[in-house]
């Protein structure tokens, strides 16, 4: 799972209704682009042999502005393998495999990159107010 926070006046409570809407349409169009891009590091030959595991990764509102990105987003069962293919772990136990840390990666990728998360944010708030 990838956990983005953000924190500002947009996610007070005290902005109207159609702010409130808008962020939260910016926030699911952060989370949409997360989760493609732990999608895109699951390709045939690395990770990927029935595209279960890559199908399954999505972006779910799980809070009023709280969206999470995850195996089983969409339908509450994560691939049972994902944190073996993430980790390289089975029980707790390093196998000789490494893992490919998609989820973990992403995050890096994400964690520094408030100038994106910003350009959609404001994206998705222009729309909603014009």
């Amino acid at each position: 799972m990838t956990t983005i926070t953000v924190s500002g006046p947009l996610f007070s409570s005290n902005v109207s209704a159609l702010v409130k809407n808008a962020t939260r349409a910016g926030m699911f169009d952060v989370a949409s682009e997360i989760s493609a891009d732990v999608q895109d590091q699951l390709y045939q030959g690395h990770g990927w042999r029935t595209g279960r595991l890559r199908g399954s990764i999505a972006a779910r509102q799980f809070a009023d502005l709280g969206f999470e990105v995850r195996s089983g987003a969409l339908t509450g069962e994560p691939v049972k393998y994902v944190n073996w293919v993430e980790t390289g772990k089975r029980r707790g136990v390093q196998t000789r495999f490494p893992g490919y840390h998609m989820f973990e990666e992403t995050w890096r990728k994400w964690n520094g990159n408030r100038r994106r998360i910003e350009q959609i944010m404001g994206a998705a708030i222009k729309r909603a107010l014009t």
